[in-house]
């Protein structure tokens, strides 16, 4: 309602209960995309957004991580002028992504860091290029140049994804870190 909260008004959202029904990073997640220069709200409606948000970021996680099972870096690896068209863009534009997440570190404006990562995630991946990539990475054969053309840059938004991610989702990033192969 746009109150302060307060005990003597019975509006005070412990931070032990959303740790209890979220988890840490998802109360990381709901810090981090809150601009400190403006009001800070929090509400169970807001903590719901939040929540769905870390969902759709966490589900994009695994989607990458499921379509590297059989990637070898080191020997699958595409060359970036081989690489098709539309898979060359989804590289262009991880790039832009760490830049502009690494601008806002910088600048300590990590709600906007949150913010390009969310719509990378949303509009970009999952409204986008992971939806024209599942044919060719369930139907091609596994060593398909243009199916190794799209897990190369799968592979390389990955560990983009996970360092862009990792100062604030830490026990998600770490998960997927551990299950990332470098090659």
């Amino acid at each position: 309602e746009g109150r302060k909260m307060s005990k003597s008004l019975g509006n005070v959202i412990d931070p032990k209960e959303v740790l209890k029904k979220y988890g840490a990073d998802i109360l990381r997640l709901w810090v981090a995309s809150c601009d400190y220069a403006e009001d800070v709200r929090v509400s169970n409606e807001i903590l719901e957004q939040t929540s769905e948000t870390y969902r759709k970021i966490r589900n994009t996680f695994r989607f990458l991580l499921g379509n590297l099972a059989d990637f070898d870096p080191k020997k699958d690896q595409v060359d970036v002028p081989a690489l098709l068209p539309v898979d060359q863009w989804a590289l262009w534009r991880t790039g832009q992504l760490v830049k502009e997440v690494t601008a806002a570190f910088e600048a300590y404006e990590f709600h906007r860091a949150i913010k390009a990562v969310s719509q990378f995630c949303i509009v970009d991946l999952s409204n986008f290029y992971l939806d024209i990539l599942k044919d060719r990475l369930y139907t091609y054969a596994a060593n398909d140049p243009a199916r190794r053309s799209a897990q190369t840059v799968l592979h390389a938004m990955t560990h983009a994804l996970l360092k862009c991610t990792a100062p604030v989702l830490v026990f998600t990033a770490e998960e997927a870190w551990e299950n990332f192969s470098f090659g």
